[in-house]
């Protein structure tokens, strides 16, 4: 057993060495992610800075509607083009990603009935980006409201307002750095192990090592040690980039945060596995690591929020693989949780580990 073991982890050194001396390697495993995440944790680091490009099209000639365009020239939140624009060509800047919205006043806008001026103003945004278009749409409307008690001296009966709840001061980031992490991990399963198993064999590395006393699962063993660590490694990487950069604030402990992601590896690892098993050579890995990666992100909340899906596609992508990844770094990092309160993620996580480690040890080939 002793000699097996020193064995695996004498395999596992070369591994290791070989993959880190690699430059496209490190570049996609470690790069990519990294660079990711200092590109978003940027931008969300300029959240109070956000700036609402759009364009005021006054058709108006009264005086009230004068006063109103001023009025929104003096809102921060807003910025408006340098240039008076018509309707049609603020329209083609909009199509063409210039533009987050078009405010029209109309001819009729700041009319006078009974001594108030009346009017209703239009509001047009990209059908295709409908969340900007509500961002734009609730900031006009809040100054509307804001323009109806100054005109009418008085308050509106029923009132909106808005007050963030940070629970244990969560930000945005933190949901960031989960979906990079467990991205992470991902890609050195299904790029990294699927990869390098399919490419051994064409290389004849494999057909060699199989004349020697070697058994299948001490190779299987080393490759899964080998880039165990170059997964850990990324994360332990983002995580201190994070704390550094981002000042990321871990609410849970460190010790469960590092479990928890030795067991996430583990599971990510076993794609790969499983994946260089089924494929015959490195383009079929290749393919299939694609169409892996991109299915985990799309149904894990990456692309997509989870909590627009309905009910029952949310039960089942919650067994999906990268979901409770994802969710378990953010309850440790956001919430405190600990390993017992993370009962439902490590199942989904073990069963995951035990049905794709037995599906790549059965199909495994020296050749």
């Amino acid at each position: 057993m002793a000699h097996s073991f020193r064995t695996m982890l004498a395999l596992a050194k070369t591994q290791l060495k070989r993959n880190l001396r690699d430059p496209i390697t490190s570049i996609v495993l470690f790069g990519i992610p990294v660079l990711l995440l200092l590109v978003f944790g940027a931008l969300l680091g300029n959240t109070n800075n956000i700036k609402l490009r759009v364009a005021v099209i006054n058709e108006s000639n009264h005086a009230f509607a004068q006063q109103f365009t001023e009025a929104l020239d003096n809102i921060s939140v807003i910025s408006q083009p340098d240039d008076a624009l018509s309707f049609e060509e603020a329209r083609d800047k909009m199509k063409n990603g210039e533009l987050d919205g078009i405010v029209e006043l109309p001819h009729e806008f700041g009319n006078e009935i009974a001594g108030e001026p009346r009017g209703a103003l239009k509001v047009y945004y990209d059908t295709a980006d409908t969340q900007t278009g509500d961002i734009v749409a609730s900031v006009m409307r809040s100054i509307v409201d804001e323009s109806n008690q100054q005109i009418t001296g008085a308050q509106q009966p029923i009132t909106i307002q808005r007050e963030s709840i940070g629970v244990n001061q969560v930000s945005a980031f933190d949901n960031v750095f989960a979906m990079f992490t467990g991205m992470a991990v991902l890609m050195v399963g299904v790029f990294g192990v699927a990869s390098s198993i399919p490419a051994d064999k064409k290389s004849g590395i494999l057909r060699r090592l199989h004349v020697t006393p070697l058994k299948s699962s001490q190779l299987l063993g080393g490759t899964m040690i080998a880039f165990g660590a170059i997964a850990l490694i990324a994360v332990a990487v983002m995580t201190l980039l994070a704390v550094l950069v981002f000042n990321l604030n871990m609410h849970g402990g460190w010790l469960t945060y590092g479990v928890f992601m030795i067991f996430a590896t583990i599971m990510m690892l076993g794609f790969g596995l499983a994946i260089a098993s089924l494929a015959k050579n490195s383009t079929q890995a290749d393919i299939i690591g694609q169409v892996v990666f991109l299915a985990s992100l799309a149904v894990s909340g990456v692309w997509f929020p989870r909590a627009l899906m309905p009910e029952l596609l949310q039960n089942i992508t919650f067994a999906m693989p990268l979901t409770p990844v994802i969710d378990g770094i953010r309850e440790i990092v956001g919430e405190g949780a600990t390993l017992t309160a993370l009962g439902p993620e490590l199942l989904v996580v073990a069963a995951w580990s035990v049905v794709l480690y037995g599906f790549g040890a059965k199909l495994f080939r020296w050749s």
